[in-house]
Parts: C-alpha cells; sequence; structure tokens
C-alpha cells in the first residue's frame, strides 16, 4: 500500500475531522487558560483555513479535497455534520461558506527585518461546543456511512483520512470494533487512517507524539490503550513528514497523540494534513 496517489480534480482527496463537544471539553486544557473545545475548535477552523489556501491557484480554490466535519456530543446521543445542510463538501464550496469572519493579528516582519502586527479576516466554520455526553460511537458510524459512499465514487484516489479529536471515552458502547472497521475499509492506494487526539487536562503526564507501543502509555488512563488501538500505524510517508518535523518515530507508530496540548494538537493536525497535500496535481 504505497500511499502516493496524486491529488487532482478529477482524483480528490477526503478529510474528515471528528470532534468531541461532550461537556468535559468546557474544562482547561493542560497548559493553556482557555478550554479544550475552544482550543479543539480554533485548531480544526485553523487546518481547514490552511487547506484551502494549499488549494488556492491563480483560477480559484481547486477541488482537490472533499471535506467533512462531525461534531458529537452537542445534544445527548447525536452525532452530525458541522457543515449546515451538508455532509461532504468540496473545498471550494467551503471556502465560500464560512460561518463567519473574525480580526485576528498576526506577526510579519517588513523587508528592513522589523517585526510587525498585521490584522486579516479569518474564517470560522463552526464554533466551540460542549454540552453534553460522548456519542463516539454515533460519530464513527457516520463517518463510516460517508467514507463507504466517498471511496465507491473514488476507488482509486488518496485513501481518506479521518482526525478524531476528543477528551475521554464513548457513552455509547465500544468504539474499538467500529474503528478497526473503518481502518480495513481501503482504496486502491491503501487503507483509510484514523487519527485521534487525545487531550487532557494534566499539566504533569508528558505528551506522547506518535507512540509505536502501548508500553509508554499510563496504567492510570484506561481510556488511553483503546484509543491507541483505535489509531492507524503510519505509513511510510507520514512517518517521514514526521521526521523532517524532528519528532521520534519508527515503523510501528500510530496516528495518536496522549496527553495533548495546542502545540500536539497542531502537529498532528498539521501532519495528518500535509503529507496528502504534496502530492497535490
Amino acid at each position: 500500500m504505497s500511499y502516493s496517489s496524486e491529488i487532482s480534480r478529477r482524483s480528490p482527496g477526503l478529510f474528515v475531522f471528528l470532534l468531541d463537544q461532550s461537556r468535559s471539553m468546557s474544562h482547561k486544557l493542560g497548559g493553556s487558560d482557555r478550554s479544550k473545545a475552544l482550543e479543539a475548535c480554533d485548531a480544526v477552523n485553523r487546518q481547514i483555513y490552511e487547506l484551502i489556501y494549499r488549494c488556492t491557484k491563480t483560477d480559484g480554490v481547486r477541488d482537490y479535497f472533499d471535506i467533512g466535519i462531525i461534531g458529537y456530543g452537542f445534544q445527548a446521543e447525536t452525532a452530525d455534520s458541522l457543515i449546515s445542510g451538508s455532509t461532504l463538501v468540496p473545498i471550494s464550496k467551503l471556502s465560500e461558506t464560512p460561518l463567519r469572519m473574525e480580526k485576528r493579528t498576526r506577526k510579519m516582519t517588513d523587508p528592513e527585518g522589523n517585526e510587525m502586527e498585521t490584522e486579516f479576516e479569518f474564517p470560522i466554520w463552526f464554533e466551540p461546543i460542549a454540552n453534553s455526553n460522548t456519542p463516539m460511537v454515533k460519530a464513527l458510524e457516520l463517518a463510516k456511512g460517508w467514507v463507504d459512499d466517498w471511496i465507491a465514487e473514488h476507488p482509486d484516489s488518496f485513501p481518506p483520512v479521518l482526525i478524531n479529536i476528543t477528551d475521554g471515552a464513548a457513552t455509547d458502547g465500544d468504539p474499538h470494533d467500529l474503528s478497526l472497521e473503518l481502518m480495513d475499509m481501503s482504496t486502491s492506494d491503501g487503507n483509510v487512517l484514523l487519527w485521534n487526539c487525545h487531550l487532557s487536562e494534566s499539566k504533569n503526564e508528558p505528551a506522547l507524539i506518535f507512540p509505536d507501543t502501548e508500553s509508554v502509555l499510563p496504567t492510570t488512563d484506561k481510556f488511553a490503550k483503546q484509543l491507541f488501538e483505535m489509531s492507524s500505524v503510519l505509513p511510510e510517508p507520514f512517518v517521514r513528514s514526521a521526521e523532517e518535523r524532528g519528532l521520534t518515530v519508527s515503523g510501528d507508530s500510530r496516528g495518536y497523540v496522549y496527553n495533548a496540548g495546542l502545540d500536539e494538537l497542531i502537529e498532528l493536525l498539521d501532519i495528518g494534513t500535509r503529507t496528502p497535500t504534496s502530492n497535490l496535481q
């Protein structure tokens, strides 16, 4: 399985983001003064913005990717699309329909080497929510249906990449077997990739990025082992991408981050999305 198919408008890729919106996401992320819901929401919005930027050419935003966003836990045991009125959408459509625009600032360096702040408009596609339980099984079932339909239409495309951001255990059953079914699905170029970002409130436990064995996970967190087992082994192109960023990985490393803070969350999202975009044609 090569994970090397070129991504084009005729043969697009697929990203599905799954976002835990349970009540515990209202707690502060370890090492941050903001909630896990706000940090996760901001990171995914930022990643979508980056994907749109990478797909923008002189003739506009090219549909190199389809995008899906699933929120789960905002209402009892419910999982649903966070893109109003749609499931999977071409990235050009997503670029045209943000929920709102927000003024932000970023630091720039002028030609003389002086640092300065500039203001820009940042698109927001969905807002942070932290409301109820954690119906992860329903979220994975919904994603599985979307992926199954998408693969039927794109059997030779780069395999779908799913990124699940959560801070705890499912409250609607055991998601383990369902995650294995998802990872067993494939295009001719490779199996579906399921990555998990495990958010935490802890400031004491070190973050573990792409571990290659469950033995390094803390025995005090029974959900860490489950999410590790629910995560895909990193294909070789993703291993190279992680190594280029100075991360220690092996051929057994999984797309899993434990005790993730904002830096680790962004690292996972960036590697998870940047590797396929290197195949754009």
